[in-house]
């Protein structure tokens, strides 16, 4: 039983990383209606601190699954650089992952991830930022996932004195398979924070 919850686990936290809109940008080209401008956002920034909760509901012939996935970091040692249309990201990390499924809880062994790089485009619209390409990368039970690549939309603030940049998202989504009957509702609440290096 263990095995499957898990790997039901794994599956939720796959589609919702799947979702198309996520955070960062694809291309740094004008003053918003925020008064935030273009190259407030150029330069390098420290991560220190985010947090993922992944809500999912699945019925299906009158059962209902759900499951709470909690990811929080507990060590940060990674780096965003942003130039006008590009990023790159490259250092370490460790985060924890709580899972509560049907009202029973799992928690997981911290997990570490060292040498870690992306990169892509980014384009913002007000407070708007939308990415093609890696930001982030998430391992659960030894099996890697590399499909937070693609084009994903998040919001972002930048503080008074232009040295904190918040990300978050929140996003839900629903899809219903025509042939199995399968109803999926899933809920992705994210935040990640940066300062100028």
């Amino acid at each position: 039983m263990k095995k499957i919850v898990s790997l039901f686990c794994l599956f939720t936290m796959l589609t919702a990383f799947t979702c198309e809109n996520e955070p960062l940008d694809d291309g740094i080209d004008s003053e918003t209606d925020t008064g935030v401008n273009n190259v407030d956002i150029i330069g390098t920034w420290d991560l220190t601190d985010f947090d993922v909760t992944l809500t999912s509901s699945t019925e299906f012939n009158g059962q209902n699954l759900t499951s709470e996935i909690a990811i929080q970091s507990t060590e940060e040692n990674y780096v965003l650089n942003l130039t006008p249309n590009n990023f790159t990201t490259n250092g370490s990390y460790a985060y924890d992952t709580n899972i509560i499924v049907n009202g029973e809880t799992f928690s997981s062994e911290p997990y570490m991830l060292e040498n870690v790089n992306g990169s892509g485009t980014y384009s913002i619209n007000g407070n708007e930022m939308t990415i093609d390409g890696e930001f982030f990368e998430f391992e659960y039970e030894g099996s890697e996932e590399d499909t937070l690549n693609g084009e994903q939309t998040v919001m972002f603030t930048i503080s008074a004195d232009g040295q904190t940049l918040t990300f978050s998202q929140d996003e839900t989504t629903s899809e219903t398979d025509t042939i199995s009957g399968i109803v999926t509702s899933n809920t992705t609440n994210s935040t990640s924070i940066w300062t100028r290096q």
